[in-house]
Parts: structure tokens; sequence; C-alpha cells
């Protein structure tokens, strides 16, 4: 079997698991970026034929190209995922992956919005042309850690102000009920009333564009991306996810635990939602500060 047709079988896999059309979408850029090696290098692309030092060879071609640390692992734990799968289904005699490590990844602190970028942010957006929506997307972003397709997939009747929450279909297809605050709840309301036009009546989507169609992904980073630059803050400290990871480190400074965190996050586990007390150095310091075993000797 070709590894094309392995990650083809792959992804009917996924479709009848119903994942996500980002995690199909991602196993397709992994299936034709491992295409273009093999064909680029030479090598067959019989899965009898290849090594673990082919995957190998593959992850350290995708650095030369570019590709960095974060992204070289996604396409590393691409390989094993597609590998031992089609090794438990029989599918391979062998599995190359099954020795393939996966890189380490550099303990670099990820861009995180602060309240201060926040206040600058809000005040950017009374200067854009539609001021309450772009208001209203920042506000709720932080205040419900929403992943940047949860809230492009928020429709009307997910909205449940009366009740101070918010239906979200997050990953997996996964239904989960997040808490909103009155802040957002209002500065959504402003928008929803007195600046959101749709295309036609079949549009149920709460954020739109300015044709009136739901809004995208790339429309919402460059919407942030804009925001940074006339505030002059960095990029990365105003992207999609650098909201999700201020609402977490706000919601655990504010007095939250992590239990309470992982549910309103969606994590499957709670090593996903604990690393964000990485983030907590000041508020560590300060506890110690207090608590000082020899301190308070």
């Amino acid at each position: 079997m070709e590894a094309t047709a392995l990650y083809e079988q792959f992804a009917y896999h996924l479709r009848i698991k119903r994942r996500s059309k980002n995690t199909l979408n991602f196993y397709d850029v992994s299936r034709r970026t491992l295409h273009r090696f093999l064909e680029q290098e030479g090598i067959t692309p019989d899965t009898d034929e290849l090594t673990v030092t082919h995957l190998r060879a593959f992850l350290v071609w995708l650095g030369d190209q570019g590709l960095g640390p974060g992204g070289i692992h996604a396409q590393a734990r691409a390989l094993k995922a597609v590998f031992n799968w089609g090794f438990r289904e029989e599918l391979l005699t062998r599995n190359p992956a099954v020795r393939l490590e996966l890189p380490s990844l550099p303990k670099e602190r990820q861009p995180t919005v602060t309240v201060e970028v926040m206040r600058s942010l809000l005040k950017a957006c009374k200067g854009t042309e539609r001021p309450l929506r772009d208001s209203a997307i920042v506000l709720m972003l932080l205040d419900t850690g929403l992943r940047v397709h949860e809230l492009i997939g928020l429709k009307l009747e997910d909205l449940q102000f009366e009740r101070g929450l918010i239906r979200v279909v997050g990953k997996g297809n996964k239904e989960r009920f997040v808490p909103v605050g009155s802040k957002a709840m209002s500065a959504t309301s402003a928008y929803l009333r007195r600046e959101r036009k749709q295309r036609h009546p079949g549009v149920p989507h709460v954020f739109l564009s300015r044709s009136g169609e739901v809004m995208t992904r790339s429309g919402i980073s460059i919407r942030l991306a804009k925001l940074a630059r006339s505030t002059g803050i960095e990029r990365e400290a105003c992207a999609p996810h650098a909201f999700r990871r201020g609402f977490a480190v706000e919601f655990l400074r504010n007095g939250g635990d992590v239990f309470t965190l992982q549910q309103i996050m969606g994590h499957s586990s709670l090593d996903m939602t604990r690393r964000y007390v990485t983030f907590l150095d000041d508020d560590l310091k300060a506890a110690h500060l207090r608590f000082s075993p020899v301190d308070n000797l």
C-alpha cells in the first residue's frame, strides 16, 4: 500500500468518527507534504519499503523547509497516528513509526492577552468599520476562552443570555455550555441590535463579515491583526489563541479553580488545563512571599 492510500483510508476513518473539518484538513496537508518529500527525495512511497529512517529524514526536511518546532512536532504526531492506526487495522505488515520519537519542543512562553492589551484593543475598536462587532468579538474571546472556530460557529440560538450561558460545539462535535459575563453579553447584544446585518435570512451565525456572511478563521485573525497594528502591539500578542490563554490566566488569577476551568475550556484532560498555571509566575512569587516556610520561622 502506498502512503497516500494509507492516509486516505485514515481520513475515511476520521470521517466515520465525525472528526472536525479542521482535523481532516490537517491530515490532508500532512499527506500532501509527505508525498512531496518522498517524490523529491526519490523514495518509494510503498509503506512496506518505508523505514523509521525515512520518517526521521522527513522531519529534518521539514525543518530545512522553514517549518518551526511546533509544526514539525505536529507532523510527527500525524505520522505516528496514521501508521499506528494502519498497523492496528492490519493494513500494514510492519509499523515504521513505532520507534519514531516526537521532537522536543522549546519551553517558550506563549503570547497571552493581558488586561492592559485588552484595554488598548477596546479603544482601537472604536475606530473600526464595525466598532460594535469588533468590541463584542474581543470581549467574548477573553471572557469565555472560546477557540476561534467555536466563536465563528456561534449561532443566534446558542446565545442563552437569560441564563448567562452560551452553547458551544467544540472539538469532536462535543457540546458544552460556557458562562459569559455581563459586559460581553451587553456588547454582543448591542452589536446584534444595531450593527448585525445578514445577507439573507438563512445566515443564523452571530458574527458576520461586511458582506453579511459568517466570518472565517482568517477573517477573525486579520481583524485582530489590524487592531494590534493600530495600537502598536505585536501581532502574536493578539492572536486568537492568545485570548484563550489570557482567559485561563485571568480566571485562575481571580480565584477560579482548574477543575472548573477544564469544563469551561472543553479540555478532555486536566493535564491540558494545568499547563496554564505556568503563566502565573508573578502570582506564585507573591504567594511564596506570604507563605515562605523560612521567612515565617
